[in-house]
């Protein structure tokens, strides 16, 4: 939900509570001014009876003054304190035929030695009747606001939130590897300065950090790899001299761990480009020349394992990938399933427009599939892989939003690669 619309949805309904609230209040209010009004009125009536009752003027019992038909006038034969009564009553109305209620007002006057009953008496505007407008009226009110408030949103929200939406398109499109920090754009709304100034610093810190971090790397990488291929080589020297049964199998030995270095260094450093996204130029791979070409380049490797590979490949898939991660996207695959198959194994190639399946025979795991796919993580832990191989395919996958799975069943390995946004050549 936007913030806009949010806002809008909060503010109607503070406005329908608070307009609720003020009905309440509005139809008691309105009510009571009503009754006053009433009240004073008749009383007025009553005033004006007196004074010509003061002036010496004779009514007759029940007649009305000035042909004010609801004001009576009685004359009684006794004695009564001045007091006003208000009080509800039926009225017979000759229009609806039916009665009505009706306000009376009747008063006691002493007017020399007499005392007289003065009574008038008029429509009551109804309950009901104040109810219906009190909410009529709150109703038109709150229509009014609720397309005052859409009409405002919508119009004022474009211009209003724009630095934000910048701020928001920068921050997405922001790339480390680009090494630009985001400068402060102005604007005139302070949370929005105060934002682009939080981002400006951000960023500038997040840019140094990868600065420092990509140089150590490579330095480091770079480094470890010169000792090593000293070591590597010199092993191999040591190795063609003469050496005793034992004294070569330490060397041999050595070799591997060497070797196991070198690798281990070079996943790493591989890591952490991919993870750096330093391979975002995406272009269009012929996955399907990719995967054919792949194993044809591994042909000595998987006869020397006596290896029996099966394939079912359709031509013509591509997908968008960078040319450098696709190959070794699938190197990584192709090699995970000779390295950790069996004598005499098989592996098996399915390519299709939708996926891209390899599976292979191999020893039972010792852990759950998905755990593999985490660094360091071997399903024989005797192996002499370093645990890179899967992490690096799976990071690879969530970069280009490929989905993999791992799957063991019946002696079977199986990596399955769901394909999107794949075309067709």
């Amino acid at each position: 939900m936007k913030l806009i619309t949010k806002f809008i949805l909060i503010y109607l309904m503070v406005s329908a509570v608070v307009l609720g609230i003020g009905g309440v209040i509005s139809y008691y209010v309105i009510k009571d001014e009503i009754d006053k009004e009433m009240k004073w009125e008749f009383l007025e009536r009553i005033d004006r009876a007196t004074y010509l009752l003061e002036q010496g003027k004779r009514f007759r019992h029940h007649r009305t003054v000035d042909g004010d038909e609801n004001l009576t006038i009685q004359k009684l034969d006794y004695f009564a304190e001045p007091r006003v009564e208000v009080s509800d009553t039926l009225i017979w109305d000759e229009r609806l035929e039916q009665e009505e209620l009706n306000v009376r007002v009747s008063a006691y006057r002493t007017i020399g030695d007499s005392s007289y009953y003065i009574s008038t008496y008029g429509n009551m505007i109804e309950s009901d009747d104040i109810r219906e407008a009190v909410v009529q009226i709150l109703l038109w009110i709150l229509g009014l606001q609720v397309i005052g408030a859409v009409g405002i949103g919508f119009l004022v929200s474009g211009p209003l939130f724009k630095p934000f939406r910048n701020t928001l398109d920068r921050i997405r499109n922001f790339k480390l590897n680009e090494k630009e920090y985001l400068p402060a754009e102005k604007t005139n709304v302070k949370e929005f300065a105060d934002l682009n100034q939080f981002v400006e610093e951000m960023t500038q810190k997040a840019v140094r950090d990868y600065k420092n971090l990509k140089e150590f790397a490579e330095n480091a990488s770079h480094e470890i790899q010169t000792p090593l291929a000293i070591a590597k080589g010199n092993l191999e020297l040591l190795a063609e001299t003469d050496l005793s049964e034992e004294q070569y199998r330490h060397v041999i030995k050595l070799e591997k761990t060497v070797k196991k270095l070198s690798r281990l260094s070079e996943s790493l450093a591989l890591l952490t480009k991919i993870e750096n996204h330093e391979f975002d130029n995406d272009q269009e791979v012929n996955l399907s020349e990719l995967v054919k070409e792949g194993i044809d380049a591994f042909r000595e490797f998987i006869e020397l394992n006596q290896l029996e590979v099966e394939t079912d490949i359709q031509d013509g898939v591509i997908i968008n990938m960078h040319p450098v991660l696709a190959d070794i996207f699938w190197t990584n695959l192709f090699q995970n399933a000779i390295r950790h198959n069996i004598d005499q194994g098989k592996i098996k190639v399915e390519l299709t427009e939708e996926k891209l399946r390899i599976s292979n025979t191999g020893e039972e795991l010792d852990s759950p599939p998905d755990e593999l796919f985490q660094r360091f993580r071997k399903g024989n832990p005797n192996s002499e892989s370093i645990g890179l191989g899967l992490a690096i395919i799976k990071r690879i996958a969530d970069q280009n939003d490929l989905s993999v799975s791992y799957e063991h069943k019946n002696a079977w390995h199986h990596i399955e690669i769901t394909l999107k946004g794949v075309k067709r050549g």
